[in-house]
């Protein structure tokens, strides 16, 4: 049903006047008499009488205002709404990220919703492989992962990340005299770590770093979260190499200790898939562009 038919004859009942309701409409007296006409034969009832009073409700009328004024009220929001996410500015945003955009993407987002408050935003923790498979779905919409990435996705570096290695506090004195991981001691060193499945990516990234340098690390424990991983270095179960990201999370008694080198650091990037058109993921991108 043309809801325009709908608002005529809500207009129409409030003004109880052809001229007035005509005016506010921004139409012709004759063409709202024909929608009121086109409407009650759709309906199959008649809505108005003409009187001295002007155009008064008949019974059917008044029991059909009701619905047809929410109609023409829900009509408005949809349109509003269908704007607000062709301009970007409403809707629903879906954003994945790693251990390595922790602090910074909440960050955004909070900033995004002080100018956007009607935009919801969802943030899932997702490891590099597992944000480029949602992307290709259309699952996401937008991730902060590991770079580089392969067409049909697209992006550009946002930071820098790279390997330090998380040592609980005054457990080992010598490696902290000059700020850097000594790689004899780490060889001795109990180790805890990510099971590879939790950041595939994360995983190779620490075992191309630990060939190259040699380092054959005895595995104490391993866990699939990178909380409960700096709860095992925190008590002292053994050491882990972790993004420098991880500092965001990590207890108070645990020293984070730089790594350098070959397959020490890498980028990560914000990554999309251009091939979906997203008005509203395009507004974000461009306030981080800013």
């Amino acid at each position: 049903m043309d809801t325009r038919l709908l608002r005529a004859f809500v207009v129409l009942a409030e003004t109880k006047n052809y001229r007035e309701a005509a005016q506010r409409l921004f139409i012709t007296q004759p063409a709202l008499s024909k929608q009121i006409k086109t409407l009650e034969h759709e309906l199959g009832v008649t809505l108005f009488v003409r009187g001295r009073h002007g155009a008064l409700l008949t019974r059917p009328g008044e029991l059909l205002l009701g619905r047809a004024d929410e109609l023409v009220r829900r009509a408005g929001a949809f349109r509003d709404y269908a704007r607000g996410v062709s301009k970007g500015t409403t809707g629903n945003l879906s954003i994945g990220f790693g251990i390595s955009a922790i602090k910074v993407v909440p960050e955004l987002v909070a900033r995004f919703r002080c100018s956007f408050p009607d935009v919801i935003v969802s943030l899932e923790d997702l490891s590099s492989e597992q944000q480029h498979a949602r992307l290709l779905s259309g699952q996401l919409q937008l991730a902060f992962m590991r770079l580089p990435v392969e067409p049909p996705l697209a992006g550009r570096k946002f930071m820098a990340e790279s390997l330090v290695l998380a040592v609980k506090k005054n457990a080992c004195p010598a490696m902290a005299r000059d700020g850097r991981a000594n790689k004899r001691r780490l060889l001795a060193q109990p180790w805890v770590q990510l099971l590879p499945d939790k950041g595939p990516g994360l995983f190779q990234q620490i075992e191309n770093y630990l060939g190259y340098n040699h380092i054959i690390p005895e595995v104490v424990q391993q866990t699939r979260d990178m909380q409960t991983l700096m709860a095992l270095v925190a008590a002292g179960v053994g050491v882990a190499i972790v993004p420098e990201s991880a500092t965001h999370i990590a207890p108070k008694n645990i020293e984070m200790m730089p790594l350098e080198g070959p397959y020490a650091s890498w980028d990560v990037g914000m990554i999309w898939n251009p091939a979906l058109a997203d008005p509203l993921r395009d507004v974000f991108i461009g306030m981080v562009n800013v």
